[in-house]
């Protein structure tokens, strides 16, 4: 009789062992699974760029679009605003910032310009109006502003200037991939298709009036 209860005690020991190795496999694998997710996790830092009020986020390898219109706002600013004593930093700016593909062209640009501004003795002012985000592209901004070139001699010369701007985030950091400076509103796609419309338009007319 105590032969057959010990069977039965000792067979109720087993079961339960195994049940309780099932749980402790069960919460190692969902402690597994936590800490690949939480490795696997980006973080999520809560910053502000230069001379941006509002609040805005970056991680890895995105960012908020205040984050990236922040940047694209200190970019203009430091490009558009230059005299022949603060030419030198346009390089020191933006040098940290450029896209290998872009880095060579856009420091030789750099460098011609800063000659020039030295060996004319100009200065140049740029005050930003408006910066549109592109519909089609979550990283390109324009910024839009009023710009003045002002020499030794002469009358200041203004025009209306746009300054585009593609911004990816990689490791947290900005990265200028694309940038152009040019007279005039914001050259979106929208725009640029209806030039090239426009264009084709007057070839075909041209073309049309010289075969008549």
């Amino acid at each position: 009789m105590n032969t057959e209860n010990l069977k039965k005690t000792y067979r109720k020991l087993i079961d339960e062992s195994k049940f309780h190795r099932a749980i402790i496999v069960a919460l190692l694998v969902t402690n597994l699974v936590s800490v690949i997710g939480w490795l696997n996790k980006s973080t999520v830092v809560d910053m502000q760029p230069p001379g941006l009020a509002e609040r805005a986020w970056v991680d890895e390898n995105r960012a908020s679009a205040e984050y990236v219109k922040g940047w694209a706002l200190y970019i203009a600013d430091r490009i558009g605003n230059v005299n022949p004593k603060t030419a030198s930093m346009i390089r020191s700016t933006l040098e940290p910032l450029l896209a290998p593909e872009i880095y060579q062209d856009v420091i030789n640009k750099i460098e011609t310009q800063v000659q020039q501004i030295r060996q004319d003795r100009v200065a140049l002012s740029f005050e930003p109006k408006d910066v549109q985000a592109d519909k089609n592209n979550p990283n390109k901004f324009y910024v839009v502003g009023r710009s003045m070139m002002q020499g030794p001699a002469g009358q200041p010369v203004r025009e209306n200037k746009t300054i585009e701007l593609e911004i990816l985030v990689k490791n947290y950091q900005p990265v200028l991939h694309f940038i152009d400076v040019y007279e005039g509103s914001p050259r979106t796609d929208d725009v640029i298709r209806r030039e090239e419309k426009t264009a084709e338009a007057r070839k075909r007319m041209e073309r049309n009036s010289n075969e008549n």
